[in-house]
């Protein structure tokens, strides 16, 4: 995880770009922080525990190049955190989370 105000810079092939740092496969980021999620991809949100995010009440779920939804228990243990879950396709979720974060807005994003 690299600490420090964040904004996603754009995409590579096989990742995201965030400070000019390249984390792939899939990206979990906050105003504050960005990290990657190894071996993560739309079938595996079924098990996988997200860290704490401290402020977020958003978080955008980038589901690759189409908008897809996350399994049910993926999304049910988010909302019991207090999270809103909002999926759509990658592109869109980046783009979006770089215009909330710059409005101070309580945002994270997954980008598989």
């Amino acid at each position: 995880m690299q600490a420090g105000p964040t904004r996603i810079e754009g995409r590579a092939k096989d990742g995201w770009i965030v400070a000019g740092r390249l984390y792939r496969p899939a990206l979990l980021v906050t105003a504050a922080f960005a990290g990657t999620l190894p071996r993560l991809d739309l079938a595996a949100l079924e098990t996988v525990r997200l860290p704490d995010l401290d402020g977020v009440d958003l978080l955008l779920l980038g589901t690759g190049e189409s908008l897809r939804r996350p399994p049910a228990a993926f999304a049910d243990r988010l909302r019991d955190r207090g999270w809103r879950v909002e999926p759509m396709d990658s592109p869109s979720a980046a783009r979006t989370f770089n215009v909330l974060a710059a409005e101070d807005r309580l945002v994270g994003a997954l980008i598989l």
